[in-house]
């Protein structure tokens, strides 16, 4: 009778493990098999370490089905694949939750729920909508001119450093005469781009190993987590276990930034003057603090400070990373290149500096830019969203507290939309007029969760990368990372830094 009931109790808990493994709400997308404790990020992990997001591509083969569904650790989640789904994702207002409840997503703003990028409701509507409606006062998303003539300075400084070479011991650690570390080179520009809209200031050169610092935080932050974000999903106790999961990295590069704004906070504070319109977000923000100061709001001075980090660090890292990528893939295909430098000398000539103005007249150079976002996913999964009540997608049931993810490597190179995803050819995005044509990438999100700064991060990159070009030729350096994959991992996927050959056009 005991073997008989040892038997029985063996078959119970291989059925449980077998339940546990495969069990999933009714009526739920395919789901990728999970394991204990991380779930189905050990299968991601299996299939790609460095790049685990890639690993999904396998399973919507298998399954044949452009939704999926998986858990990261604990969390139940869909990925959509295809491009209706993903703005099914993008646009519903069911999707436009964050998983707020994760420990190190609280850890990095104090232990609360604050900021922009993983907070909802009512609380993230108000922060948002204030933070956008002031800072297009100072260029964020409209054009200014002030704010455009600055970055026409900065652009200058530039294309001096690289044509000049160092000037002190701290820029010859990423620039010679003649060749230049990127993207170091380019950290001073894209810190001063949105410290201008912050602070209403700016950093002169003298001063660009600080903006280099707080890129190089901005960094650290990024390359903590993994392309699928998983990591930072997983159990709260898996934080003990070293950096293995990126926590280590991911709190230390949020609160170098946090530290940095919150020395700035300080000395504005003492020269904040309530009669003056303000000279950039943080005046703004300090006076609507003042203004709240004994009555319940969300505005605080904590809320300030990851604010301003959620809002700097894209600049501080995506930004610079994106140019990167184009640099080298223009490298890689010389005709692309020579295609937009002639565009580049028909429409401005060699009298001038590209200005954000020319952007409506050159479409192929936009084009590559919209074709190295394309071929270059810079954020794999997006940014993760979650469902806020129980709802449908592509026609499964998908319940609240799901997490959503959006697949956006596996849609830019999608061959039933792009015929040809794995060829760089901004032709793609050209219609037979020459002009641009619709753009099928989500780089930048859509509908409610949109990132707030596209305009800006589009106008930017376009000037950054226009410049260059029309003023460099461009050489790989023996025994630097010279090939596409030389990349690194992240919350988005980074180039490795390279030393690069810059040489003047004329």
């Amino acid at each position: 009778m005991s073997a008989l009931l040892i038997v029985i109790l063996l078959l119970i808990i291989a059925y449980k493990f077998y339940e546990f493994l495969s069990c999933i709400p009714p009526n739920a997308p395919p789901c990728i098999p999970r394991l204990p404790v991380g779930g189905s990020y050990w299968y991601l992990l299996w299939g790609d370490y460095k790049f685990p997001h890639k690993t999904v591509s396998y399973y919507v083969k298998k399954f044949q089905s452009k939704i999926l569904s998986c858990y990261l650790g604990g969390f139940m989640a869909v990925i959509a694949n295809d491009y209706e789904s993903i703005k099914e994702i993008l646009t519903r207002e069911e999707f436009d939750g964050r998983a707020t409840d994760v420990d190190v997503v609280k850890a990095r703003a104090f232990g609360k729920e604050l900021g922009i990028f993983f907070t909802e409701g009512s609380f993230w509507k108000e922060q948002r909508r204030f933070a956008l409606r002031h800072m297009r006062d100072f260029g964020f998303g409209r054009r200014h001119d002030r704010f455009e003539n600055d970055m026409m300075e900065e652009l200058n400084i530039l294309v001096d450093m690289l044509k000049e070479g160092p000037i002190n011991d701290d820029e010859k650690s990423y620039l010679k005469h003649g060749y230049a570390s990127f993207p170091n080179i380019l950290y001073p520009y894209s810190a001063n781009s949105i410290w201008d809209i912050m602070f209403g200031d700016r950093f002169n050169r003298s001063q660009h190993q600080k903006l280099i610092y707080l890129c190089q935080a901005a960094m650290k932050f990024q390359r903590g987590g993994d392309t699928t974000g998983a990591a930072i999903f997983q159990r709260w106790f898996l934080k003990y276990f070293g950096d293995m999961f990126g926590y280590k990295s991911i709190i230390d590069g949020s609160y170098r930034i946090a530290s940095f704004v919150m020395k700035h906070i300080e000395e504005r504070k003492q020269l904040y003057d309530e009669d003056i319109d303000g000279r950039g977000l943080i005046d703004r923000y300090l006076s609507e603090l003042k203004k709240n100061s004994n009555v319940m709001s969300t505005f605080s001075e904590e809320q300030l400070i990851i604010l301003l980090v959620d809002i700097m660090f894209p600049a501080l890292s995506a930004a610079p990373s994106a140019i990167v990528h184009a640099i080298k893939l223009l490298m890689h295909n010389p005709n692309v290149l020579k295609n937009a430098q002639e565009e580049i000398d028909r429409v401005v000539g060699t009298g001038r500096h590209v200005t954000w103005e020319d952007r409506k007249n050159m479409p192929y150079t936009e084009a590559v830019i919209r074709e190295a976002l394309r071929y270059e996913t810079l954020t794999p999964f997006g940014v993760i969203h979650k469902t806020i009540k129980d709802t449908t997608l592509g026609g499964f049931n998908v319940p609240k507290d799901t997490l959503a993810i959006t697949n956006l490597d596996e849609l830019n190179h999608d061959p039933d939309l792009w015929g040809d995803p794995e060829n760089f050819r901004p032709e793609r995005f050209l219609a037979e007029d020459g002009q641009l044509g619709k753009d099928f990438t989500f780089v930048f999100g859509l509908g409610h969760r949109v990132c707030a700064g596209e305009t800006f991060a589009r106008y930017n990159m376009f000037g950054v990368l226009a410049v260059l070009i029309q003023n460099f030729h461009f050489s790989f350096v023996e025994g630097q990372p010279t090939s596409l994959e030389d990349k690194l991992p992240g919350l988005i996927t980074t180039p490795k830094e390279t030393w690069i050959k810059v040489e003047p056009r004329y």
